[in-house]
Formats: C-alpha cells, sequence, structure tokens
C-alpha cells in the first residue's frame, strides 16, 4: 500500500479508538475536515492580541464572583487572591521586630490579620479543582497541624476544622522571646505558611487561566460544544495529521 493508498486509515483508526474508550457517545461522532479547519481557525484566535485581552477580561470578570460551584474560573481566582494576601499577611508576621512584638496592641493587630487571611485561604480551597493548589494546602495545614502546640500557647489555636482563632489574652501574655521563634523568624511556621501560600496562588491562577481558555475555546462541560466532543475531536485532528503526513 503506498503513500497515496493510506487517505483516511488514520483517521479512521483515531476515530474508532476514542469510540470504543467513550462508550456509544454518538453526540461527537460526526467530526470532518471542515472541523479540523475550524479547529486551525481557533488555533490562529489563541494567537492573536484580541484573545489575550478576552481571557483577562473573563478572569478579570469573575474574580469577584462567587457561585458556590467547584474548579472554575471564579473560584479559581478567589483562591488565588486569598493565598496572595495569606502570603502578605503571614510575612507582615514574621517580619515583626522585638520592639513590634513588645508592643502588644501591633502583635495583637499581627496575628489578627494572619488568622483571618488564613481562614479565608481554608475557605476558598474547599471551592479549588487545582490538585497542586490543593497538594500545597494539605501540606499548609498538616504544618500548621505540628505546631499547633506552640501555637495555642501563643494565643492561636488550630480548630478540628483547619481554622485559626485568636485568644487575645493568651497572646498579650505570652513570651516575648517566645512568640519571636514562632511568629517573627524567616525560619517560622509563619513564614513556611507564607511560602506554601505562594505556591497555591499561582496553582490556583494557572487553573483560572486553563479554565478560562477552555471555556471560550470549547464551551463548559454542560454544552454541546463541551469537553467530550473536543477529545473526539482531537482524536480526529491526530487521524488526519496522520493522514496527511504518514
Amino acid at each position: 500500500m503506498g503513500i497515496n493508498g493510506i487517505g483516511g486509515l488514520y483517521s479512521g483508526i483515531f476515530s474508532q479508538m476514542y469510540q470504543g474508550i467513550g462508550g456509544n457517545n454518538k453526540k461527537y461522532s460526526q467530526y470532518t475536515s471542515a472541523d479540523l479547519q475550524a479547529l486551525m481557525k481557533k488555533a490562529d484566535e489563541v494567537r492573536s492580541p484580541e484573545f489575550k485581552k478576552k481571557i483577562k477580561s473573563q478572569l478579570e470578570g469573575n474574580s469577584s464572583a462567587d457561585n458556590g460551584e467547584v474548579g472554575t474560573v471564579a473560584s479559581e481566582m478567589k483562591l488565588s487572591e486569598s493565598a496572595k494576601d495569606l502570603r502578605q499577611k503571614a510575612l507582615e508576621l514574621s517580619s515583626m521586630s522585638m520592639t513590634d512584638i513588645k508592643d502588644k496592641d501591633v502583635l495583637v493587630k499581627r496575628v489578627s490579620d494572619f488568622a483571618e487571611s488564613y481562614n479565608k485561604a481554608i475557605d476558598a480551597m474547599g471551592k479549588s479543582d487545582s490538585v497542586d493548589a490543593l497538594r500545597a494546602g494539605v501540606s499548609m495545614t498538616n504544618s500548621v497541624k505540628t505546631y499547633s502546640g506552640a501555637l495555642s500557647r501563643m494565643g492561636l489555636k488550630v480548630g478540628s476544622d483547619n481554622k485559626l482563632t485568636v485568644n487575645e489574652e493568651t497572646l498579650r501574655n505570652a513570651d516575648n522571646n517566645a512568640v519571636a521563634s514562632i511568629f517573627g523568624s524567616s525560619y517560622s511556621p509563619v513564614a513556611r505558611i507564607a511560602d506554601k501560600a505562594e505556591t497555591i496562588g499561582k496553582a490556583a491562577a494557572n487553573k483560572a487561566q486553563t479554565t478560562a481558555f477552555r471555556n471560550m475555546m470549547y464551551g463548559t462541560a454542560d454544552t454541546d460544544s463541551g469537553y467530550g466532543g473536543y477529545n473526539t475531536f482531537a482524536s480526529t485532528f491526530l487521524g488526519t495529521f496522520f493522514d496527511s503526513y504518514m
């Protein structure tokens, strides 16, 4: 069989492979070379500055929304912003001087702000679908639990829901040197939280960007242009590629 004699062979193979995996999903089984051209047109759109602007607009437009759903652009952006704020509050706490620590009003304010930000990040992680963000989040909460005894002596209690509550009286009466070792050091548990928060924020932002891109290119899983259709389309694309060049 010559080169010209195998035209259409690979596209058929790839199409059958996908149908075998996907079962009786006939909704997406009628893709043609015209669909390949449409996909190539989409690729050209992605390269354009206008498409980048659309993605940015979608991200910014969804950053403050909260519809209760998991893994949306809105939920991932909310986690990214919460993690960014947590990192900032953790750095402010871990960079305290002994003068700051001795000023109990400053100390209580820094610790309270940190605890509030930490709890918001915990809530936001419950709506994330980013594996990398959730993995870093679990590592962060496990680290906090490890130091729960020391934190409690500083007036920062770790609850069964992983959230933090501040006992102001205990915090004000805590030994200054002990406070410095737990909060005010670049090697403290709080500094480690800052590192984890940075990882969480970046992972959630990446997830938001890929989700926004996917939504604009292929719709959502509930539409006729959903992800299942894209998977079938990808199979057809591969087959057509091999038909053209093999």
